[in-house]
C-alpha cells in the first residue's frame, strides 16, 4: 500500500488538503493520527517491539491535553469527536484516535473503535511501524481505498522519526507565508499551550515539556503553573505571547525540516505551497494525488477545487515578527532553490 504524508509547521493548510483527499475514492485520508499520539507524549515511535496489547493502549487510552482543550469552551476545530452524543466524555477521557482521526473516516466513530479494539490488542510483538501499517491497512480495506495520506498540524518537528518508521513512505512538504503561520498559531489553543509549555520548561531547565509534571507547579509563575497539571485553556488564552515567539516557533520549525526534507531522495518528495494551492488549485490537487499514487479523477480534481477558498487576510507588517520568520525564509528560499536546480548554497 502506498503511504505520502503531508507535513509542515501547523497552520499551513494541510486541513483543506486532508478534506479534500477525503473524497478522493482511492484514499484513506488520515486526518491528525499523529498528533493524537504525539499529544500523548513522546510514545508514538519507541524503539522496542510493541505487542498489540500495548499497541492499542497507544491508540486508545485518553491523551489528557486533548481532553482538556475538548472540553473548554476554546475547543479547536479539528476536535470533531461528536462529544454531545458520542460515548466518552472529555472529563473522563476520550480515546486518543477518537478527537480527531476516527471521526473524520465515520459518522460512528465509536462503532469503529470497538472494531479495532476487537482486534488490535491479540496481534503479535512486532516494531511499531509494522503495527502501523497494519491499522491502516484495516481502515482502509472497507471502502477499498488503495492508499493512505496522513497529515497532521506541525509534524515537521517529527519528520525524522515517520522517515525513520516508514522508510518506503512519499512525504509532501506543505508550506504558507510564515508571517502568516504566526498570525494563525496566536489563534491557536494549541499552540499557545505549546509554547507556554516550552516557556515553563526553560525555566525549570527540563529537557522536553514532556518531562513537565504536577510536582513542578509550586516552582513555577502563576501564569504557569496550570501547565504541570490540568491545563487551564482559558488562562492559556488569555495569557499574552507575543506574535513574534509564533514566529519565531515557525522558523525553527522550517529550519530543521527544511534540511531534514532535503536529504529525502528525489522520487520520494514533493514541495508544495499553500499560496500556489489558491492560486490553481485544480492542478495542484491533482499534483498531489498523482504522487500519491492516485488514479486521475477528474470530476473529484474539479469538486475539490471547488472547496478552496482564499481567506482574505491582511498581510502582517510588525517587525519583529517579520524578523523572527526570516530565517524561516531563508531556509524555504534554499529549499526552493534546490528543489529547481539552481544552486547548493
Amino acid at each position: 500500500m502506498n503511504l505520502t504524508f503531508i507535513v509542515g509547521t501547523g497552520r499551513c493548510g494541510s486541513t483543506m488538503l486532508s478534506r479534500a483527499l477525503q473524497a478522493h475514492p482511492d484514499v484513506l485520508s488520515l486526518n491528525e493520527f499523529f498528533t493524537c499520539l504525539v499529544g500523548k507524549g513522546d510514545v508514538a515511535f519507541p524503539e522496542r517491539e510493541l505487542d498489540g496489547r500495548e499497541f492499542w493502549a497507544l491508540l486508545g487510552e485518553p491523551a489528557r491535553p486533548f481532553d482538556a482543550m475538548a472540553a473548554s469552551e476554546h475547543r479547536m476545530s479539528e476536535l470533531i469527536y461528536p462529544y454531545g452524543r458520542g460515548r466518552f466524555r472529555p472529563e473522563t477521557g476520550v480515546p486518543a484516535i477518537a478527537h480527531m482521526t476516527l471521526p473524520a473516516l465515520t459518522d460512528d466513530p465509536d462503532a469503529l473503535y470497538d472494531e479495532l479494539a476487537a482486534t488490535v490488542p491479540a496481534r503479535p510483538r512486532r516494531p511499531i511501524g509494522e503495527h502501523y501499517l497494519d491499522l491502516f491497512a484495516d481502515l482502509a480495506r472497507p471502502a477499498g481505498h488503495t492508499l493512505v495520506v496522513e497529515r497532521s498540524g506541525a509534524s515537521l518537528s517529527y519528520l525524522p522519526a515517520l522517515r525513520a518508521t516508514f522508510p518506503r513512505a512519499r512525504f509532501v512538504h506543505l508550506t504558507r507565508s510564515g508571517p502568516h503561520c504566526a498570525r494563525s498559531m496566536s489563534r491557536h489553543l494549541a499552540f499557545r499551550t505549546l509554547l507556554l509549555r516550552a516557556e515553563a520548561t526553560d525555566l525549570l531547565g527540563l529537557a522536553s515539556g514532556f518531562d513537565l509534571g504536577p510536582e513542578h507547579a509550586e516552582q513555577l509563575p502563576a501564569r504557569l503553573a496550570h501547565l504541570a497539571g490540568d491545563v487551564d485553556c482559558d488562562l492559556v488564552m488569555r495569557t499574552p505571547v507575543p506574535l513574534a515567539a509564533f514566529g519565531r516557533l515557525w522558523s525553527e520549525l522550517m529550519v530543521r525540516g527544511v534540511e531534514e526534507f532535503l536529504s529525502i531522495p528525489e522520487d520520494r518528495r514533493m514541495a508544495l505551497s499553500y499560496e500556489e494551492i489558491l492560486d490553481r488549485p485544480r492542478h495542484h490537487l491533482e499534483r498531489l494525488a498523482a504522487f500519491a499514487g492516485a488514479d486521475s479523477r477528474p470530476d473529484w480534481a474539479r469538486a475539490a477545487a471547488a472547496t478552496v477558498a482564499h481567506p482574505g487576510h491582511p498581510p502582517v507588517t510588525d517587525p519583529d515578527t517579520l524578523a523572527a520568520c526570516a530565517p524561516g525564509q531563508v531556509a524555504l528560499d534554499r529549499q526552493a532553490r534546490l528543489l529547481a536546480g539552481v544552486g547548493t548554497h
